[in-house]
């Protein structure tokens, strides 16, 4: 009988051997130079392919037989999302040269659809979402992979080093291993954590208020002001989504925090605001005990908005059939308590001390890497503060994080 810890134990194997072989794939991967390679023409076809698929329902073949009821017709969004695959394609075998070349072809491309045949009040809109989503998407894959085969010289080096000690101490030999495999999981959990969850969140928010927009634009009952109010949040939010993407080789190296004066139920409030949606489709009570009297702290404000928008998701995830979710501020003596509490399914005893640990997860319903809890203890320890948790199966889970209200003065905090 395999047990959990034996498929973990060949999960991770089956991972370290296919990020072993990575390097050398990607290697292949830059053939030919120039218009001899192959992965140009390729990437090229199917740019002209999708753009075909994108038009052709503006062109006279759409009135024949073949394609007058296809799949070719009247699915736009579906058409657009299909350019993801030669953009992506070109992240991973140029990089960000042909990231960035591929999604100015890809705007090129929709743009003239969007002026011409779009009937929408908007016609830019939409477009520019899907380029901008590719396009940090592309740079994304790019950086990740350059990282990576960073990480994987610097590996075959201290490899090297290590083979040569082996010679005197070959008892050495099966540690060393262990260390350079767990060096190559740690870079792949940080390039997954800031991909998975750093973009997927601003992202979410842009989309659900492009979707209300749509809605309320063609049924004609939106005012100017509330119509300037969704763009000026969603500018705000694909602008910490570009934000995003600069910080990301700086968070996998686990750089301090950039330290600010701030107020900590704002940050509350944009976590907040950020997935209210997902707790309003899900009939979830949300009830905020806010002290008004809190004093500033000095701490990453977007770093602990995406603590607590990890924990408030998980808190409306655990929550499918609806529930109440309370977050409650308070000053603590010389730290401020913060708690997230859901009237959820709870969390088993024998969970409870893995529930930090990367790669674990608990959630069936919705797919999930287990990296968010991980992501949040390692910020609010890098903020010299800690995180609790209590549960019980059926009745809900508290997570209590805890902030100091001064830091001691570590070498390379950045104070704004």
């Amino acid at each position: 009988m395999i047990t959990n810890s034996g498929r973990k134990n060949t999960l991770y194997r089956l991972l370290g051997n296919t990020i072993a072989k990575m390097p050398d794939w990607l290697s292949q991967a830059h053939a030919g130079k120039g218009f001899k390679s192959p992965h140009l023409w390729i990437i090229s076809f199917l740019m002209a392919f999708f753009g075909f698929v994108y038009y052709v329902d503006q062109t006279p073949l759409v009135n024949t037989s073949l394609l007058s009821h296809s799949f070719f017709t009247g699915v736009h969004d579906i058409h657009r999302a299909f350019f993801f695959i030669p953009i992506a394609y070109a992240s991973v075998v140029f990089r960000i040269k042909g990231g960035l070349i591929t999604s100015f072809v890809f705007l090129c491309v929709i743009l003239p659809r969007a002026f011409i045949f779009s009937t929408y009040n908007d016609p830019l809109l939409r477009p520019l979402i899907f380029v901008l989503f590719t396009t940090i998407v592309s740079l994304l894959i790019a950086i990740s992979l350059n990282q990576f085969e960073k990480e994987k010289k610097n590996n075959i080096i201290l490899a090297e080093a290590y083979r040569e000690l082996g010679e005197v101490h070959r008892s050495l030999k099966e540690s060393q291993d262990q260390l350079i495999q767990a060096e190559k999981l740690s870079s792949l959990g940080q390039m997954a954590a800031s991909i998975a969850h750093e973009i997927n969140n601003p992202l979410s928010g842009v989309i659900v208020y492009t979707k209300l927009l749509s809605k309320k634009i063609a049924g004609d009952n939106i005012s100017k002001q509330t119509t300037l109010n969704y763009l000026s949040k969603m500018e705000s939010e694909l602008t910490r989504s570009t934000g995003l993407v600069r910080n990301l080789l700086d968070f996998a190296r686990q750089s301090p925090p950039n330290m600010r004066e701030i107020k900590l139920n704002e940050v509350i409030e944009r976590a907040l605001d950020l997935v209210s949606h997902s707790a309003a489709l899900q009939n979830i009570q949300i009830i905020k005990e806010l002290s008004a009297s809190l004093p500033r702290i000095m701490a990453d404000f977007d770093q602990l908005t995406q603590v607590f928008t990890n924990l408030i998701l998980n808190a409306i995830q655990a929550m499918p059939q609806g529930g109440k979710l309370v977050l409650r501020s308070s000053n603590d003596g010389n730290q401020i308590k913060i708690e997230v509490q859901d009237t959820g399914c709870g969390i088993s005893q024998e969970n409870m001390s893995k529930l930090f640990t990367p790669f674990f997860t608990t959630k069936i319903e919705v797919k999930g890497v287990g990296l968010g809890l991980s992501i949040c203890y390692g910020l609010i320890q890098r903020h010299q503060g800690k995180i609790e948790v209590q549960s019980q199966v059926g009745k809900g889970t508290t997570f209590t994080v805890y902030l100091p209200l001064q830091h001691e003065k570590s070498e390379g905090a950045s104070i704004q």
